[in-house]
């Protein structure tokens, strides 16, 4: 299955050997708080059931730098995992805690992103964040998604109640208007 390369990252697909890690920096709550459809507690169970589900999935990827793992990412119709929302394909990730800070999903997501609509996969990307996750704010700003307007309420495993998410999308003439060169 197809690799996907960034200046300094490879977004690889995900491999029973990556239960382990998966597992593990998931259970960190400074990671866990941030994902709303993942289990709590969250163990390599969980992880290895994640992994057989969508591993042939070529909108799922590990991001890896130099071997060494650092996150998921995905580009997905919610609908193959959440029955609830809306099938708009939809950008997800998360990073391990410490590869925070070093712009590795800017660069990892914008991959994504130009793999989705390079390919023809849709003319649009839904996402979101959870309210004060001013990271993934601050990623998804970057790639040009813009807000929607409308905030959702989504049950968050590690809360145990709803939290509020606010909704970006970003279209594919958006893209194309801000890719330079």
């Amino acid at each position: 299955m197809l690799n996907l390369h960034t200046g300094r990252f490879v977004l690889r697909p995900m491999c029973a050997a990556d239960a382990i890690w998966i597992a593990r920096e998931i259970a960190n709550p400074l990671v866990h708080c941030w994902l709303s459809t993942v289990p709590n507690p969250y163990d390599v169970t969980d992880s290895a059931w994640f992994i057989e589900r969508f591993a042939e999935n070529p909108g799922f990827k590990v991001v890896q730098d130099a071997g060494n793992p650092l996150g998921i990412i995905s580009i997905e119709r919610a609908s193959s995992f959440d029955a609830a929302r809306s099938h708009t394909p939809e950008l997800g990730y998360w990073l391990a805690k410490h590869a925070w800070g070093r712009g590795v999903m800017s660069e990892a997501a914008q991959a994504m992103v130009d793999w989705f609509f390079e390919t023809g996969r849709g003319d649009v990307i839904a996402s979101g964040w959870i309210a004060g996750n001013t990271r993934s704010a601050h990623v998804l700003a970057k790639l040009g998604f813009r807000r929607t307007g409308e905030t959702v309420m989504r049950y968050a495993h590690f809360h145990g109640k709803e939290v509020p998410i606010e909704r970006v999308t970003l279209t594919k003439d958006h893209w194309q208007c801000a890719k330079p060169g």
